[in-house]
């Protein structure tokens, strides 16, 4: 189970869906608080051309230490670990809705030990679960194959990676749009 490799879980054991959700705990923290090496490489090695007592390089030595310190005490790299979307490669024999009541439980665990934020705002309520769960969110793509192994991949996406264009909360009162289906429209 992880990024790149699947693991063999014994489906008829009891112990399955307690393996499956500590490994989808590790996959949060890890996509949490731990940057690829290449990532870390390439910010160390651009650092270096910044101007020493510049701006710049204070912006890059911040970014660095922050790496450092997430990874050491296992917290969040970003205030915002965004969206949570799963992409799920599973046994055909096992039953997606076991596997995604049992990757729920993992991220209701991983929010409680810090390993996300607690972003997951129903849209329509605008209420935050407080543990990531709720309408919609965690998402899911979920893949059957014939294999007898998992592979999960995780992607966080928080806010600012898209932050392309306009972003409005409502009540928006700039553009006379209430919290309702009219005021998605106005926005």
């Amino acid at each position: 189970l992880g990024s790149s490799n699947g693991i063999c879980l014994p489906l008829k054991s009891k112990n399955f869906e307690v393996a499956l959700r500590e490994s989808v705990v590790e996959i949060i923290r890890k996509t949490s608080a731990d940057l690829p090496q290449d990532v870390v490489k390439a910010i160390q090695e651009n650092s270096k051309h910044e101007a020493e007592q510049s701006r710049g390089r204070y912006a890059m030595d911040i970014i660095q230490k922050n790496i450092g310190l997430a990874k050491l005490k296992s917290q969040p790299l970003c205030q915002d670990t965004g969206s949570i979307l799963f992409f799920i490669h599973y046994p055909s024999k096992v039953d997606q809705t076991v596997i995604e009541k049992v990757v729920k439980t993992a991220v209701k665990a991983a929010t409680k030990k810090g390993f996300l934020r607690q972003n997951s705002v129903d849209s329509i309520t605008g209420k935050n679960s407080g543990d990531n769960v709720g309408p919609g969110t965690p998402t899911f793509h979920f893949h059957p194959w014939k294999k007898d192994s998992f592979d999960i991949r995780l992607i966080l996406k928080g806010g600012g990676c898209e932050n392309v264009g306009a972003q409005y909360s409502l009540p928006d009162g700039r553009v006379g749009a209430g919290r309702d289906l009219e005021g998605v429209k106005k926005c």
